[in-house]
């Protein structure tokens, strides 16, 4: 069925997280799937749950996972194109109708116009797709287009546009709507029509307000109490960072006394030294066109901010030398480093810029994506391209020194708070190459020691006052959710609006306790700056800017907590709301597809499961049971299976158990007998299409892997979960239904033995190719395994070399892997192989050959006649009869 559904994992460009087909988390309809397959769902629930879920179950996530069948024809850059493919892959898989070519005019052979593909094609107009949250879990990753996604949800379908309209495109050509047309939701008149009336379906606020349902309230509750949690953890942490720094300014007390001098700060060895000479990996290029050359780091490409970061954290207090020559090319030939890095858009900075009409080496500071300039760090001096550039700073807490070309350029007081980072070297509109970097920690003095203790004693502060805002933003939730609640689940008024108030003055607290960490923050910021050693002119505008920003900051604290007596029962919603009714229209339309008006949903169904049976369908055209498709071979074979189907409910489990019980499945498909029947059956049917023996066929892709883990004792049957990378399919012991499955991306073994096109596959086709023995012998997965097999094997057959356990050892490899005994003459044969085999085993510097792709985990077996046996389990393993249903 994840055949015929076209089911496909999210696909577009994995390397920069962009995706443009299919959902995010459609894993869940897979797994939906499964577990309905196997708690014998009725197939005419399974169409309503994909079709229309969200107006079945609206509040139901494990129903809703259903309506991945929709979320699977998304494309991104046009909605025409899914809906084109919504119409036709929905009409194929439960109707066997190919109604693409109406789109741009009459069917040219089933009584199917124009205007009806448009009247189907209403019944989808007004959905739309979005992703739930399953849990309080509201984290997200970054869509390199979409932006900010969640990491864990659900893909569902919902009515988005209640009023949609659908109109004839005229030739099909979506630019030329005829507005004349409004086509309203109607199956195609040749089918029939619908039973009665479209109804409009109102929903439950939980249905389209994700955050009122239980589990995802319930896990917003708990992610607030861990972040609570863990601010009580930070507290502790920042109290023994106190305790050690205090303990630090004791002993070198002590010391000093002793030693009855002062310590003079002085350097240690570097902490970070490369004089480029050869390439080393203390650095990790994160853009930009950088390489190493007889002693030179060279970016050569003219770009914006081509950087390489150091991978260690840097000193808080530290000397730095770096010296380089900018090169010709570029304009502003701006080159630096960075210090407290922590991305592109976090870092402080030390520049030159060697522009043709003005030369300066500048201090600024890179906050939140934003790049400030301050006035204070710009110092214009003369600087020439090609000459060798040396800049030394000196950083102490918030001060910073720095020296070009030996001679001091400035004294500058960082304007925002350090942050413990990294060091990165730059080059932004321009091209250098540099030569070397030394970075040496600072040994800290007693006031070092001392400043280190303040800071610690302000972070433990700062810990407090975090920890305050998370238990604030813990009874902020509470308080929404139950004035959400009253509001929408009909609670009396008066109690709606007491718990309106409530939660409004609870989310007003959180802000005072927000600005009280900036109060804080600020007031620690000012203190730094005020005992500072910086020289007062340059302290000055630091200390100004300081006192400004701690101004502003009990200002708006001040305004905040007389919000909080203002609190006029508005608040913030806990999350997105989406429209609160649907159309009904796909629900309409489920229904009429599995209701008795409509005989074709029954008999598509049975068709596909005698074709996964029987290896051939009672209807070959299996998406297409129109006037050009193919008749069936027994047509009342066909109704009356479907027949069987409904008038037990439309569950599947009790119509497999009929076939393969019945003796037409049983029939064997070998004519070797050549018996005079036989010869007159193959002369008479040779097609078969009568059933007079059985089909053999190839397992599919998926069976092929999983036998051979499965016969080995390898495989791992837990169900559900993300998909798993397809480069895992040779190491990775689950089944093989749970890896990445895209039309970009197959596992290459499975594609090999012919996998199933996402895009469509209504049946598989099956080819015979080298290329599958290749893999059968060659591929990791199947030389691990024979060798793990035979192991075992040889445990059951025994461990000698003799005839009489060779034959043992034959018999049970032939039952275990290809399920029936050997002939005799395979047993002859066998013998005959395993005896070459250990004279071969035997012959040391045999050459070695790696297996396909990767080198397999298991060794072989030393003893000549054990890896004889490995050697014969995977031949067999490679058998016909191996990857064949007779």
């Amino acid at each position: 069925w994840m055949d015929v559904w076209r089911y496909s994992d999210w696909y577009g460009s994995r390397g920069i997280n962009e995706i443009r087909y299919s959902q995010r988390h459609l894993w869940r309809w897979r797994d939906w799937i499964i577990e309905s397959l196997n708690d014998d769902k009725p197939y005419d629930q399974m169409v309503v749950e994909m079709l229309a879920g969200d107006e079945l179950a609206p509040a139901d996530s494990d129903v809703l996972r259903a309506t991945g069948f929709l979320g699977r024809n998304w494309y991104k850059f046009d909605r025409n194109v899914w809906m084109f493919e919504t119409v036709e892959q929905t009409s194929q898989a439960f109707l066997g109708l190919t109604l693409k070519c109406a789109r741009c005019h009459d069917h040219k052979f089933d009584p199917i116009t124009q205007e009806d593909y448009y009247h189907f094609r209403a019944f989808f107009e007004p959905h739309d797709l979005r992703t739930d949250p399953v849990s309080g879990n509201a984290d997200t990753e970054k869509d390199a287009t979409l932006g900010p996604v969640l990491k864990e949800g659900v893909a569902r379908a919902f009515d988005k546009v209640v009023d949609a309209k659908t109109f004839v495109f005229q030739r099909g050509d979506n630019r030329y709507p005829d507005e004349s047309k409004l086509m309203t939701a109607a199956v195609p008149r040749a089918l029939g029509e619908l039973a009665g009336d479209i109804q409009l379906v109102t929903l439950s606020p939980d249905a389209w307000y994700p955050q009122l349902r239980p589990a995802v309230a319930d896990g917003l509750i708990a992610a607030a109490e861990v972040k609570a949690g863990l601010a009580e953890q930070q507290i502790a942490k920042a109290r023994e960072e106190a305790a050690l720094a205090e303990k630090a300014v004791g002993e070198l007390q002590a010391r000093l006394e002793q030693q009855a001098q002062g310590a003079e700060a002085a350097s240690v060895t570097p902490v970070l030294f490369d004089d480029f000479h050869s390439r080393s990996d203390l650095w990790n290029v994160v853009s930009g066109n950088w390489s190493w050359q007889d002693g030179r780091l060279l970016e050569s490409s003219v770009g914006s901010f081509a950087t390489v970061v150091a991978n260690t954290v840097h000193p808080r207090n530290f000397q730095a030398r770096v010296r380089y020559r900018t090169l010709q090319p570029g304009t502003y030939r701006s080159v630096g480093f960075s210090f407290d890095y922590i991305d592109n858009g976090n870092s402080q900075d030390i520049y030159t810029s060697t522009g043709d009409a003005a030369q300066s080496v500048q201090a600024f500071h890179r906050d939140k994506g934003q790049q400030v300039y301050p006035q204070p760090g710009i110092v214009s001096t003369k600087l020439s391209v090609g000459e060798v550039t040396t800049v030394e700073i000196t950083v102490r807490d918030q001060q910073l020194t720095m020296t070009l070309n030996g001679e001091h350029k400035l004294d500058y007081t960082m304007p925002v708070a350090r942050r413990d980072g990294r060091f990165a070297l730059w080059v932004h509109s321009g091209s250098a190459e540099f030569l070397e970097v030394n970075v040496r920690e600072l040994v800290p003095d007693l006031k070092d020691l001392r400043q280190r203790q303040v800071t610690a004693m302000h972070q433990v502060k700062l810990a407090e006052a975090r920890q305050s805002t998370a238990w604030q933003e813990l009874e902020a939730i509470k308080a929404r959710l139950a004035a959400e609640r009253a509001k929408y689940f009909g609670e009396p008024e008066d109690v709606a609006r007491g718990k309106a108030l409530a939660a409004s003055r609870a989310e007003r607290q959180v802000a005072v306790a927000k600005l009280s960490e900036e109060v804080l923050a600020a007031e620690q910021f000012l203190t730094g700056v005020r005992t500072s050693s910086a020289t007062p002119e340059n302290a000055a505008g630091a200390l100004t800017e300081a006192e400004q920003k701690h101004s502003a900051a009990q200002q708006k604290l001040a305004d905040a907590r007389a919000a909080v007596d203002q609190a006029d029962g508005t608040y913030a919603a806990l999350g997105e709301t989406f429209p609160s009714s649907s159309t009904g229209r796909r629900l309409a339309l489920a229904r009429w597809i599995t209701s008795p008006q409509n005989p074709r949903a029954s008999r598509i169904a049975v068709n596909h499961m005698w074709l996964r049976h029987f290896g051939e369908a009672l209807v070959p055209s299996v998406a297409n049971f129109g006037l050009n498709g193919q008749q069936p071979s027994n047509p009342d074979l066909l109704d009356w299976l479907a027949t069987e189907l409904t008038g037990d409910g439309w569950k599947m489990k009790s119509l497999h158990r009929m076939i393969v019980l019945s003796s037409v499945y049983r029939q064997s498909s070998s004519t070797m007998h050549q018996s005079a029947s036989a010869m007159a059956n193959v002369a008479a049917d040779p097609g078969n299409r009568f059933l007079w023996r059985m089909n053999s066929r190839r397992m599919e892709a998926e069976a092929v892997r999983d036998s051979i883990l499965f016969v080995a004792g390898s495989l791992d049957p837990s169900r559900g979960g993300p998909e798993i990378p397809e480069t895992e399919a040779q190491t990775n012991l689950r089944r093989s239904l749970y890896f990445r499955s895209t039309p970009n991306e197959k596992a290459g073994f499975l594609e090999t033995f012919d996998a199933a096109n996402p895009n469509e596959c209504y049946r598989r086709q099956e080819s015979v190719v080298p290329q599958q023995a290749l893999a059968l012998m060659n591929s990791r997965l199947s030389l691990d395994h024979a060798r793990l097999l035979a192991g075992k094997l040889s445990d059951d057959a025994g461990q000698g070399d003799d005839a009489v356990t060779r034959a043992a050892f034959i018999t049970v490899a032939f039952e275990a892997i290809l399920n029936r005994p050997p002939t005799e003459a395979e047993v002859a044969v066998c013998q005959k192989f395993l005896e070459r085999n250990i004279v071969t085993a035997g012959t040391a510097n045999l050459a070695v050959f790696s297996t396909g792709g990767e080198s397999s985990q298991r060794a072989p077996a030393t003893v000549a006649y054990l890896r004889a046996r490995e050697n014969l389990v995977h031949v067999l393993m490679s058998h016909n009869d191996f990857v064949t249903i007779r």
